[in-house]
């Protein structure tokens, strides 16, 4: 069982103040057994950031945590029956062992199944202690603190400053340690006075052994249960079937830790089903309920701090890409179910000149485009290096017989809603813009690439077909609606000065630093806010925050607001200093005064701009991340560029050919004639990828 964080059935939304600041949350009663605050277990510590089991995760965890965290460790044994913690029995993936000693593999069976490599058993505590170093064990966390010594039980009792720590004790394996001479049971009696507090084990006899044997010792006993097809080897039946004779378990056991899909059951798109009756069930036993969340290995991470400024209220938040496809109709729905202060929509249009929302032109992975019309692939090197499948190669009506897809921004297997792949439909501009003035949605973000290109190449206007579709849904005239225009090129900008209802935004792909005052000035002349992704506000290397860069400061200098993204939630796309909480990334910003978040996820956005953690006075606080506090590169990082006033400026459109209909909102365009060159300063320009 590695990698686990374990919290109970209640899970927090905030934390303590770590130094007694601030006034105490109010008293409350919590749906736990006895009605007290949820217990936190660190599994091995900060286990998701350290190896597995060592001193500095385990001091993480009680630095980091609520006070009272609980230290857990997988109690395993060396030939000489010494105690350590380590993740797994098989010490191969999780130390080095297998490199101090390439020949030492050995093949045991292990409750009934045969499981071949390096095992503590086969060394002493001396071997093990003085040369055996922890790794850690998942390749999708960073590996920089590889090497950390292996830890005893007994070190970490107590913190830092001497002050007793709550340890949880896991005895996996009882019977097959037994079988090797070496008694668990014996070692827990001999070496810990008092006994930890809490002790456990997926073995029935153990517990059943241990307990008359710990008198009155406050030690909580807990069973812990295995995946329902997994055998318990006392009593040769399965975990699935003994849960639910909740009677037995309480006669040697205080309560039990149970994996979530006890609790929620998925199905096979990954999908929750309605929750079972477990924890009612096992509360009315008197059984105390603790959950396995999963692979997380992140004791509740977010830190005490002063107020942070809550960002302006119409900070842009996007549709649901993680959810649903993106730009479909299920996925604004749902981001307006969810609190988006605006909805966007990345416009683009089909051959004959329809305007529609989609995250870029190309629509091979957003699209089942694929599947129907692979002939029509082809490369545009002033939109993309790869080949695609564009958008303007089609008509509205092929466009209409695909489906929306949602699309993975990782490249292994972490796929997004598989149960909602293909939900909804590809929505136009004008049932977008339809749609946010039914729902009465703050505002609306478009978004215009490509410009110069569709103009020149396809004699398609989408600067006009944007203007008429706003016009024609009189959002040119609504000052309830707040209507914000996006686009990478100041020219298309331009073409919207003459609006003061509409902000502005000039999308700043390239990483910067910053802008000296007479480029930020440029700017003002051309947009009244600007998007920048991550790297522009946090520097970082090797996934490490190793300063803030002076953007925000030069543009709000001159009165330009900035916003950030795009932001997800999954925690391959955090940086390590995040601890794969979104909530501090967003606290992070927050604190550097951002004017608003662009994400996939604007639920997690809105639970944090709205949520007491972010107003004045609050005794809670999620707190941001300060640069090279988690780690210091030993190089100095070289930070981008400042923005240059060439980045900014950019030439006027081309001219659409005489004989183009300007479409309105959903009409169409009759381009005539070969399209005139492409001006050189827009052939290797990038779309963004979302």
């Amino acid at each position: 069982m590695i990698g686990y964080l374990l919290l109970s059935i209640c899970l927090f939304q905030t934390i303590e103040a770590r130094h007694g600041i601030g006034k105490p949350p109010p008293q409350r009663k919590w749906m736990t057994l006895h009605g007290g605050q949820p217990e936190v277990i660190a599994s091995g510590g900060y286990s998701g950031f350290y190896p597995h089991s060592c001193l500095a995760a385990y001091d993480l965890a009680t630095d980091s945590s609520i006070p009272g965290t609980i230290l857990y460790c997988n109690l395993h044994f060396s030939k000489d029956s010494d105690g350590f913690c380590v993740s797994n029995i098989n010490l191969q993936n999780t130390t080095n062992i297998d490199g101090l000693d390439p020949k030492g593999a050995k093949t045991y069976n292990i409750n009934g199944q045969d499981v071949t490599g390096w095992f503590g058993l086969d060394y002493t505590a001396d071997f093990i202690l003085r040369n055996v170093t922890l790794r850690q064990n998942i390749f999708t966390r960073q590996g920089m603190f590889d090497g950390a010594p292996i830890v005893r039980p007994l070190q970490i009792t107590e913190d830092k400053l001497k002050k007793p720590n709550r340890l949880w004790l896991n005895i996996e394996y009882d019977m097959f340690y037994k079988k090797h001479k070496i008694n668990p049971e014996a070692y827990l009696l001999e070496k810990f006075h008092p006994l930890p507090e809490f002790v456990s084990s997926p073995e029935i006899g153990f517990l059943r052994s241990i307990k008359p044997k710990i008198g009155n010792a406050k030690t909580n006993l807990i069973f812990t249960i295995l995946e329902e097809p997994a055998v318990e080897p006392t009593t040769k039946l399965t975990y699935g079937s003994l849960v639910k004779d909740l009677p037995m378990i309480k006669s040697f056991a205080s309560g039990i830790l149970i994996p979530k899909e006890y609790i929620w059951p998925v199905n096979n798109a990954r999908v929750l089903q309605p929750a079972t009756s477990l924890v009612q069930d096992a509360h009315r036993e008197g059984l105390s309920v603790l959950l396995l969340m999963g692979v997380v290995g992140f004791p509740f991470n977010s830190f005490r701090s002063n107020w942070m400024p809550k960002p302006e209220q119409g900070c842009p938040q996007d549709n649901t890409d993680g959810d649903y496809p993106g730009s479909s109709d299920v996925a604004y729905q749902k981001a307006i179910d969810d609190g988006a202060d605006l909805i966007d929509c990345s416009v683009q249009l089909s051959k004959d000149g329809i305007a529609f929302c989609s995250d870029r032109p190309d629509l091979l992975r957003t699209s089942t485009a694929a599947t129907i019309f692979m002939d029509r692939i082809s490369k545009v090197p002033e939109i993309q290096e790869h080949d695609g499948i564009f958008s303007f190669d089609l008509t509205w009506s092929e466009i209409q017989s695909l489906k929306p897809q949602i699309e993975s921004t990782f490249e292994n297997e972490l796929s997004r809603n598989p149960a909602n792949k293909n939900s909804g439909k590809i929505v136009n501009l004008s049932e977008f813009l339809e749609l946010a003035k039914q729902k009465a949605v703050p505002g609306v973000y478009i978004s215009i690439e490509n410009a110069a290109y569709l103009a020149s190449q396809k004699n398609l206007d989408i600067v006009g077909t944007v203007s008429s579709a706003l016009s024609n849904a009189t959002l040119d005239k609504e000052p309830k609606q707040k209507v914000h225009i996006q686009s990478d090129d100041s020219s298309v900008l331009v073409k919207f000065k003459d609006n003061p209802s509409y902000q502005r935004v000039l999308y700043i792909y390239e990483p910067i630093s910053g802008a000296p005052a007479q480029v930020a000035q440029e700017v003002k002349k051309y947009a009244d806010a600007i998007f920048v992704h991550r790297d522009a506000i946090v520097a970082s290397t090797e996934n490490f925050c190793q300063n803030f860069t002076n953007t925000i400061p030069a543009f709000h200098a001159v009165n330009i607001s900035v916003y950030v993204g795009i932001l997800k939630d999954e925690f391959e796309n955090l940086n390590f200093d995040y601890l794969s909480d979104p909530y501090v990334e967003l606290a992070t910003y927050n604190s550097l005064k951002v004017d608003g978040f662009v994400t996939d996820f604007p639920a997690t956005a809105n639970m944090f701009v709205r949520s007491s953690c972010a107003t004045q006075g609050s005794p809670y606080v999620i707190r941001p991340v300060e640069p090279g506090y988690l780690y210091v590169s030993p190089v100095p990082i070289t930070e981008p560029p400042l923005l240059s006033t060439a980045d900014v400026v950019d030439p006027p459109l081309p001219t659409i050919a005489k004989n183009l209909t300007t479409q309105s909102a959903a009409g169409s365009a009759s381009p005539s004639g070969p399209p005139p060159p492409l001006p050189l300063q827009f052939q290797n320009r990038l779309q963004l990828v979302r």
